[in-house]
């Protein structure tokens, strides 16, 4: 038996870094797979930050972060940016 979850979960998101791919010839099979590597890392580390940031998140339980908006009419707080971007290079 399956119940739906009433309270939506904390999303996250994270935009990494531009990669310029404008210089990349598409006939140098070399360049590309270097490329790829250099994206194929990028997202994989943005993943395990992501991971690991959800991990600490205090509010990442639907119903304490509910139950805190609603008593303090605000929303509840999440990781620091400055701490993310800092703890993840």
């Amino acid at each position: 038996l399956l119940i739906p979850t009433l309270i939506p979960a904390r999303h996250y998101f994270l935009f990494g870094r531009p990669i310029r791919t404008h210089h990349l010839d598409y006939r140098d099979k070399e360049s590309c797979k270097k490329v790829y590597k250099e994206i194929q890392g990028e997202v994989e580390r943005g993943i395990d930050s992501l991971l690991h940031a959800r991990e600490k998140d205090p509010f990442k339980i639907s119903l304490l972060r509910y139950s805190f908006e609603q008593l303090y009419g605000k929303a509840a707080p999440t990781f620091s940016v400055i701490d993310f971007n800092t703890c993840n290079k």
